[in-house]
């Protein structure tokens, strides 16, 4: 499948040295700074997620963010290189851009309108005023059942087509030289 992204320059450098590329820690570090742990924890879960779908080599735990071509999902960047790869199936997941929103805001991804109604209204019943403290707060602990509804809601990242294609995106855990177009 052919893909876009926008990268770091140091990104191509490494792919045309070394033939690979991968997100190490450090990457993730300078680029999200003080809020790195909160977007670190929630590539690991990602990384957790994908490897019941496709091989993932050992030790890489941070997926690289990319665009099927023609959706026109890229940010614009005057500091970042383009680039577009043909990467083989298996090397990639396709994932819904819709529920990785809601799991940076660490809320529920409800299945449809009537499910979305139905959670507000279970969180009004427990008193429940701010969802994203079931995750990041201590309603969790008190509602243990409702933050594993809220967990495994995250799951169909990998399973439900978002209505909008503009939010179809693919994760791959390493870019390889052979697979860059042009």
């Amino acid at each position: 499948m052919i893909f876009v992204t926008r990268q770091d320059p140091h990104v191509y450098e490494e792919l045309r040295s070394r033939g690979v590329y991968t997100v190490r820690e450090e990457y993730v570090r300078r680029k999200y700074t003080t809020i790195t742990e909160h977007y670190a924890s929630l590539y690991r879960l990602l990384t957790s997620m994908a490897k019941s779908r496709i091989s993932i080599p050992d030790g890489l735990l941070y997926p690289v963010w990319l665009s099927p071509e023609g959706t026109d999902a890229i940010p614009e960047s005057s500091d970042a290189v383009f680039l577009r790869f043909d990467i083989p199936e298996g090397f990639y997941i396709l994932a819904n851009d819709e529920v990785w929103e809601r799991m940076i805001n660490h809320i529920y991804y409800p299945s449809d309108e009537t499910d979305e109604i139905a959670h507000e209204a279970e969180l009004a019943r427990y008193g429940i005023s701010n969802p994203a403290s079931l995750i990041n707060g201590s309603a969790g602990n008190f509602y243990p059942l409702l933050k594993q509804k809220v967990l495994k809601s995250w799951e169909s990242i990998y399973t439900v087509k978002p209505q909008d294609p503009s939010h179809i995106v693919g994760l791959c855990w390493e870019l390889r030289a052979e697979w860059l177009i042009g």
